[in-house]
């Protein structure tokens, strides 16, 4: 007698998680509470030296839909490769042990590309940051439709983060896995690939708030002088490739974020040597162009001074946040 096998899952969530004992417990709720329930569930424990995995199997309380895979550290980008090769969904979604989703992340995210042309390869959402101890900080808003290789690379990854996407499986098999050699920027390599060589190049924007990101102090996101080298390659290589904008763009909000909080002077002055090469006329004509302006046209004293008043500010907040207001439910 012949029957069916177990029907695949519509959607494989993966959660790379290091070290993340005191956050991983709200990531894994908030993928087990999703209204949407046709997925599989994948934590990857990247070899971590806390109670990370004995967190993740105190919260899995029986749900079948969900895994915990342990490989030996290899970064981020390796525990994320090793839960898509185990991945039997449709598409693909993932979750950072310390970041969580709004209950309605998976219904919404589905339903979007679900009802998008069959060429959009991966959609993303809005994005709300909050402090380590989960109060909301800020949110960041990104154009809602279409994007391609060029606005991704251009408006420097309007997608943010991994915790904001869905993504087809079937993007991975036309380009690989996420390039396990990347330390930061991996995200934006991937979906840069999926843009340029996948079958479904388009890349789509939800209007929808959808994940709060977790910033914290030690996060290897949050290391600059490591993420502008590695920025720096990304760009000497991808930017060559723009057509529909000239090079000088994809230097701009760079430069602009170099000449705010970046650790190489040098690189500054170099990242926005390249974005003025366009000319005065096309500069002034955004708003990251402006605010480059002014702070290039700033002597290094002056720029000096408002980082560190700018850091005295953010300081100030994170202390106000730690000592006032009830961690919000989700």
């Amino acid at each position: 007698m012949s029957g069916k096998g177990p029907v695949a899952p519509r959607v494989t969530v993966i959660t790379p998680a290091y070290n993340v004992a005191r956050y991983v417990g709200e990531a894994v709720d908030s993928v087990r509470h999703q209204t949407f329930t046709d997925f599989e569930y994948l934590v990857v424990d990247d070899g971590s030296a806390d109670d990370t995995a004995q967190v993740v199997l105190s919260h899995q309380h029986g749900d079948p839909r969900m895994r915990l895979v342990r490989i030996p550290h290899s970064g981020p980008s390796a525990a994320r490769n090793a839960g898509i090769s185990q991945a039997k969904g449709r598409y693909i979604a993932l979750l950072d042990g310390d970041d969580r989703w709004r209950p309605t992340f998976l219904a919404r995210q589905v339903a979007l590309i679900e009802s998008l042309p069959p060429d959009v390869g991966l959609v993303f959402c809005q994005t709300r940051s909050i402090s380590e101890n989960g109060i909301p900080i800020k949110i960041g808003w990104q154009q809602a439709g279409r994007y391609d290789f060029d606005e991704f690379l251009v408006r420097n990854n309007p997608a943010g983060h991994g915790s904001s996407v869905l993504i087809r499986a079937s993007c991975f098999a036309d380009v690989g896995g996420f390039d396990e050699s990347l330390p930061y920027a991996e995200d934006l390599e991937m979906w840069l690939r999926i843009a340029e060589r996948s079958k479904t190049p388009v890349l789509w924007g939800s209007k929808y708030f959808l994940v709060d990101r977790r910033l914290r102090s030690g996060a290897a996101t949050r290391d600059t002088a490591t993420g502008e080298a590695v920025l720096d390659q990304l760009l000497a290589t991808q930017a060559a490739k723009l057509r529909r904008y000239p090079v000088a763009d994809a230097y701009v909000r760079p430069a602009l974020l170099a000449l705010r909080y970046g650790s190489d002077p040098k690189r500054a002055r170099a990242w926005s040597a390249a974005a003025r090469s366009a000319g005065l006329g096309r500069l002034v004509q955004s708003r990251a162009g402006r605010q480059l302006l002014l702070w290039d046209a700033m002597p290094e004293s002056g720029r000096t001074a408002l980082r560190r008043a700018q850091e005295r500010t953010r300081e100030l907040a994170k202390r106000a946040i730690a000592h006032g207001g009830q961690k919000p439910a989700l």
